[in-house]
């Protein structure tokens, strides 16, 4: 693993590429035009497989899921694709009739999960999303909260339980004192976790936990032919319908007025969660915390060395936050 860290980018993709190609031998395929369309928490490649189909590979370099989790995030695609009312890509299956494959990555010294869709044409919608289609994410994200509400995985197929401030089970926050984070900061950071706790906690009390997407920002949907796309279904999690509206929320914070559209694009479809206003902010600045944990677990140098800068941004907001009451994404 060290080893691996250590590597550039280049370095890394150009391993992870052979992995790929190493890995279509489960699938009866063989690919060429191999390009990686992002390398972080993830490595997804875009390629052309010798059956004539473009398709996308998702490895999860940085995995933090166990197979039923993964089973779990396939069923729900399935589902999904059933019910039609959402876009979203669905897996193919390998030789064994799976939907995805787990393989021995020599460089990291241990088994990588593995995905592959048909590619979707279409553009990223990204950080400037049009008024109508941040309406129509608010929409979908309604839509698939009504759908995650009565859907349950089958067998051993389970969702992890993201009801809490880091989301996930891996903390690289707090269990261990850090010397890139300072005593300062460290205290910054467990008092928005101390608050996030008792919310959750609150949340708890009231309702159960339900099936959320977890990252639903304008990098992962897709522009195609006049209608969204959803991707990225790897976060999601049993959380609460007022988690995910947060989450995206967050990505929308230097301009409030934009949100209005999300959350009047869910209220077309199913009514608000109850909250309250300060109830909201807690969850969109605890977001910093779930990113911040997530750069704590990078797998490349280039994430690596932007933790500091992301570090200052990330007391930069959350000072604000605890003085102002309200989160904003300052520059």
């Amino acid at each position: 693993m060290s080893e691996f860290l250590e590597m550039d980018r280049e370095e890394q993709i150009s391993l992870l590429e052979e992995f790929a190609n190493d890995v279509l031998i489960q699938y009866g395929i063989t690919g060429s035009d191999f390009h990686c369309q992002h390398h972080s928490y993830n490595t997804t490649f875009k390629f052309k497989g010798s059956d004539g189909v473009d398709y996308a590979m998702r490895i999860s370099t940085a995995s933090r899921k166990w197979p039923e989790h993964i089973w779990a995030e396939v069923q729900w695609l399935e589902e999904l694709r059933r019910d039609g009312s959402i876009s979203a890509p669905l897996p193919i299956k390998n030789l064994q009739g799976e939907a995805f494959s787990n393989h021995y990555f020599f460089y990291q010294g241990g088994n990588l999960d593995v995905i592959i869709y048909p590619w979707i044409e279409g553009e990223v919608v990204g950080a400037n999303p049009s008024d109508e289609q941040i309406f129509e994410l608010g929409r979908q994200m309604a839509t698939m909260h009504q759908l995650g509400k009565i859907w349950k995985p089958e067998g051993y197929a389970n969702f992890l339980a993201i009801d809490k401030p880091l989301m996930i089970r891996e903390d690289n926050l707090f269990t261990f004192q850090l010397d890139e984070i300072s005593p300062a900061q460290y205290e910054l950071l467990r008092e928005i976790n101390d608050r996030s706790e008792k919310l959750f906690e609150r949340l708890r009390e009231v309702s159960e936990p339900q099936l959320i997407h977890a990252d639903l920002n304008f990098g992962n949907v897709l522009s195609s032919a006049g209608k969204l796309a959803i991707l990225d279904f790897d976060d999601a999690g049993m959380g609460f319908p007022l988690q995910d509206l947060a989450i995206t929320i967050f990505s929308l914070r230097t301009d409030r007025e934009r949100e209005k559209q999300l959350l009047a694009g869910y209220s077309s479809v199913a009514p608000l969660p109850v909250f309250e206003p300060a109830d909201l902010e807690l969850l969109i600045a605890n977001r910093c915390l779930v990113l911040l944990n997530y750069r704590l677990g990078a797998t490349n140098k280039d994430d690596v060395a932007k933790l500091p800068d992301y570090l200052k941004k990330t007391e930069l907001h959350l000072k604000n936050y605890l003085e102002t009451g309200e989160f904003s994404l300052l520059e």
